[in-house]
């Protein structure tokens, strides 16, 4: 445990990873010696076989060692590395660390962006006011602040709270309409160790020390503020005001912070943090997760995330400090860590930690070679420490894919960057043939990526790009069936992707731009229609279709199109690692904004926000049964997909919840609306509670109507959405308190509405959800028409009054085709969706032959019509779609549409001939 220099964070592109475990006492085992490493040479052969490559240029290096000159061998491999060229040393996980060059040296240890460091501020015995510009954290959606010793002293400083008449806590903001704001903090408070169950919301000064061995004490005490600044325009500038003092004079970290709270209960047992301070200890920090500590710090730090800043650093300014800094931390991890026995020797504290970390220090190598702070004797350790981390690599795989993807990519750099190691050919071998099976093994038969989150599918695939990338530099290339295996993946992904470019963030995820990984992925594969969707149209080619069923992976998607004004539902009923307990759960995006979208993760850590985001079946938009989650690993089915250009319907069923059978089927209409239809089927005769519910952005201003009960959004620009239930009468509906993580370490407070019903026996719920350009019409109203004696359950049908839109009916059969009457209508299919308005007519069905309305033939087929939309518009264009569809103007065989005024006939998008016959026309007939 050396007294070495010290850390900071950034988030990888491949890893949301799953919370690790702090390990028990470690056992140690020694680490490589030098005649392990470098061979022994005795009597005229190696008695000790080396680890070096000796044909490689090291030819000094062997005389030496033959010699028994270990510290001549060290200086001269040293030597040997800073004259080799420059060589591809891939990439850091991490370009950026906030903090880290100035806080790294003093072991002052950041997670990723859960605390981001902006500055430090200085009080003393006399009150003053300091300020600091937070116009970036602000931007980036942190409001909140937190405030932390910068060296471990016994000095107290102290702030004062928005409880204190004077030297109130401040936050001036010039908005982007030109306007001043001054917020008071909607909270602020410190906790404090050694009053682990105490809050302090009520008290006039916050509190800040920190003093002691270890990485805090029971005189550590940090403080938090909050600000709220909901409903307020885009903010241009934000300048942070405290009022504070100290015994002496006190040096203070703040922070930016993207954690909500609440002043009256937040205490140090229940705050997970992220900062934590070695600052002065002459133990040093040991490379564990300290209590209390978010999971995700065994995850971050011995991956050594904070390379890439400190290198870079390194690189761009010549300055030895930070050259330095990083040299120490990795011998002392080497020293501390590297032989801790966790899962293998060398393996500290999992593989795909070992994986990251190699990955890190390759690159970071490549630029430390040269530098004067490295010397023979660390140079060799660090040496020591890549080869034994790759001989684990070469022999274990462990975890999901993904983990495993990582650490054959690690074994096939070190392979290549290191051909001074004896076994690097094995190793390319090993990885090249491990890679390929991997992909093969990580996706199902649709080509769906196993594990269900779209930030690791994205990692997945773009890490496999840069390794065809990387091969084909050093003359390694992919076989034609991984190749095709990945093209497979990518349409996957483009398929998942919202019409703006960014993942919907299903499972542990968060939202990301996935763009530049389809751009890649098309260029490598030759696919036109991955380039169209990665250069969002800019070139390749648009997709020939819209929507998409993945069955195997159990996920399905309609869209409207490509562009991003276009409409987007996704439901899935997926499984597998990372999977949110959210089956049959919607996710809707239309005139460019995710109006229904997944709440996301925040993090790993027991926090009770986190547990309602990634574990409740409420958190999500689909159905939760008797208050219990879902079990996401139950059986389940995207059952089927119809589709042409005008709508989509979707079917689908989960047995997760074990009160009932809940199928859902929700048809999309291309123009911009969703009806959802959910059917539960309990397995008993008892009571049950279901509840339905639909999840908002915070700044969704979401109102819920007291007659129709329709849930709506009053976004300041741009997209809305009213939900409105075909029930009212028979659901309790609220406006109920939940969380939105927009980002890992982020989450906020969240409004969703809540429908719930309890009842025995089968039962419905029929939805409908309607977009808008601009602001919600919140005349939108449904009403359940009766179909005959035929209940809810066995078929439903609905008037829809739709605005400006106009007017609409909808029917749904739950069982087999028959002919049935709802109001004005009589179909004998299994959908139908009618609508009249100001852009005139258009009925759509699907698995029928027969509708009319009042008794006369709206649409009659001599066969039945697996899918089908006619649109009659205003200028006397009537527009025909449907799968399997063909032209055809014969009245035996063609579909009869009854219509006046048709002057030309679009079928499928091309134009074709048409029979008059009355007010009936014919132009298209069912295969």
């Amino acid at each position: 445990m050396s007294p070495r220099r010290s850390l900071p964070r950034t988030f990888a592109p491949l890893t949301l990873v799953a919370a690790l475990l702090v390990p028990g006492p470690q056992a140690a085992a020694a680490s490589l010696s030098d005649a392990e490493f470098f061979g022994k040479w005795s009597n005229g052969a190696w008695v000790t076989a080396p680890r070096v490559a000796y044909d490689e240029g090291l030819d000094e290096v062997r005389r030496a060692v033959k010699d028994g000159d270990y510290g001549l061998a060290k200086q001269k491999l040293l030597d040997h590395f800073r004259e080799r060229p420059a060589m591809s040393a891939g990439r850091f996980s991490h370009s950026a660390w906030p903090g880290v060059l100035e806080l790294t040296p003093d072991h002052i240890w950041t997670l990723d962006t859960g605390e981001v460091y902006l500055t430090t501020l200085t009080v003393g015995p006399q009150e003053t006011t300091v300020k600091a510009d937070v116009t970036t954290s602000v931007k980036e959606g942190r409001t909140g602040f937190f405030l932390m010793s910068r060296y471990k002293d016994p000095v107290i400083a102290r702030f004062g709270t928005s409880e204190k008449s004077s030297g109130t806590p401040t936050l001036r903001l010039t908005l982007a309409d030109g306007s001043e704001r001054t917020l008071r903090p909607s909270h602020d408070t410190y906790i404090w160790a050694g009053h682990p169950g105490t809050a302090y919301g009520d008290k006039y000064l916050m509190q800040v020390s920190d003093q002691g061995r270890g990485p805090f004490s029971a005189e550590t005490r940090k403080a938090y503020l909050q600000f709220d600044l909901a409903g307020l325009p885009e903010v241009k500038k934000a300048e942070l005001s405290l009022t504070g003092s100290a015994d002496a004079k006190k040096d203070v970290m703040l922070y930016g912070n993207g954690d909500t709270f609440t002043e009256a209960s937040r205490t140090w047992s229940n705050t997970v943090q992220y900062t934590y301070s070695w600052q002065g200890d002459p133990g040093g920090f040991d490379w564990k997760q300290p209590a209390g500590a978010d999971k995700e710090y065994l995850v971050q730090l011995p991956r050594f995330y904070f390379a890439g800043p400190l290198a870079e650093a390194y690189r761009q300014t010549g300055d030895k400090k930070h050259a330095g800094t990083l040299i120490d931390l990795m011998t002392d991890f080497v020293k501390d860590a590297d032989t801790y026995v966790a899962d293998g020797a060398g393996a500290y504290p999992n593989s795909l930690s070992v994986a990251r970390r190699v990955q890190n220090w390759i690159a970071a190598y490549e630029i430390l070679r040269t530098s004067p702070s490295l010397t023979p004797e660390a140079n060799t350790e660090i040496l020591k420490a890549l080869n034994r981390s790759a001989a684990h690599l070469e022999t274990s795989e462990q975890g999901a894919h993904n983990w495993r993807q990582t650490q054959k990519a690690a074994l096939l750099h070190t392979a290549v960057y290191f051909p001074e190691f004896s076994r690097a050919p094995q190793w390319k071998a090993n990885a090249v043939t491990s890679l390929e099976r991997l992909l093969d093994e990580s996706t199902y038969a649709d080509g769906g990526y196993w594990e269900a989150t779209d930030g690791y599918a994205r990692a997945y695939a773009s890490q496999y790009v840069d390794l065809a990338l990387f091969m084909s530099e050093h003359g390694l290339a992919f076989s034609e069936a991984a190749r095709a295996r990945l093209r497979k993946l990518g349409r996957f992904l483009m398929d998942q992707t919202y019409p703006n470019g960014y993942g919907p963030v299903y499972g542990d995820s968060e939202p990301r731009d996935v763009r530049s990984t389809l751009r890649r992925l098309g260029e490598l594969v030759d696919d036109e229609e991955l380039i169209h969707v990665g250069t969002s149209g800019a070139s390749g080619k648009k997709p020939a279709h819209t929507s998409a069923l993945y069955p195997d992976t159990r996920v399905a998607v309609a869209r409207s199109g490509w562009s991003p004004e276009d409409s987007y539902l996704r439901i899935n009923a997926d499984r597998g690692n990372h999977s949110h307990t959210d089956e049959l759960a919607i996710t809707a995006y239309a005139y460019g904004r995710p109006l229904l979208p997944d709440m996301g993760t925040f993090t790993y850590a027991s926090d009770p926000r986190a547990t309602w985001l990634r574990k409740s079946t409420e958190s999500h938009n689909t159905i939760e049964i008797d208050d219990q989650a879902q079990v996401s690993t139950a059986a389940g089915a995207i059952t089927s997909l119809i589709s042409n250009s005008s709508f989509s319907l979707v079917g689908a069923h989960t047995e997760a919840s074990k009160g009932a059978l809940h199928e859902r089927s929700v048809l999309s209409l291309s123009s911009g609306l969703w009806l959802v239809s959910d059917r539960l089927k309990p397995s008993d005769n008892a009571s049950h509670r279901y509840e339905q519910n639909w999840h908002f952005t915070p700044d969704a201003n979401l109102s819920l109507g007291s007659g129709q009960k329709a849930a709506t959004t009053a976004f300041g620009d741009g997209a809305n959405i009213t939900v409105v239930p075909a029930d009212p009468g028979r659901v309790s509906a609220s406006l109920r308190d939940g969380y939105y993580a927009p980002a890992m370490y982020r989450v906020e407070n969240a409004k969703y509405a809540s429908y719930v019903k309890t009842t025995a026996g089968r039962t419905t719920f029929d939805t409908l959800l309607l977009p808008s350009k601009g602001a919600a019409d919140r005349t939108v109203a449904v009403e359940r028409i009766p179909v005959g004696s035929t209940p809810a359950h066995q078929a439903t049908a609905l008037g829809l009054k739709l605005g400006e839109r106009g007017e609409a009916v909808y029917y749904k059969s739950w069982t087999t085709r028959a002919s049935r009457s709802f109001g004005a209508y009589t179909f004998d299919g299994k959908l139908l969706y009618a609508e009249t308005g100001a852009a005139g007519q258009s009925i759509m069905l699907v698995d029928g032959t027969s509708v009319k309305r009042d008794g006369a033939a709206l649409v009659t087929s001599p066969t039945p019509v697996k899918d089908l939309a006619v649109a009659i518009g205003k200028d006397g264009t009537v527009r025909i779609d449907g799968a399997g569809l063909k032209a055809s103007t014969d009245p035996a065989r063609a579909i009869a549409i009854t219509t006046a005024d048709a002057a030309k006939v679009v079928l499928n998008g091309t134009q074709v001939p048409f029979h008059r016959a009355g007010s009936l026309i014919y132009a298209a007939a069912a295969r």
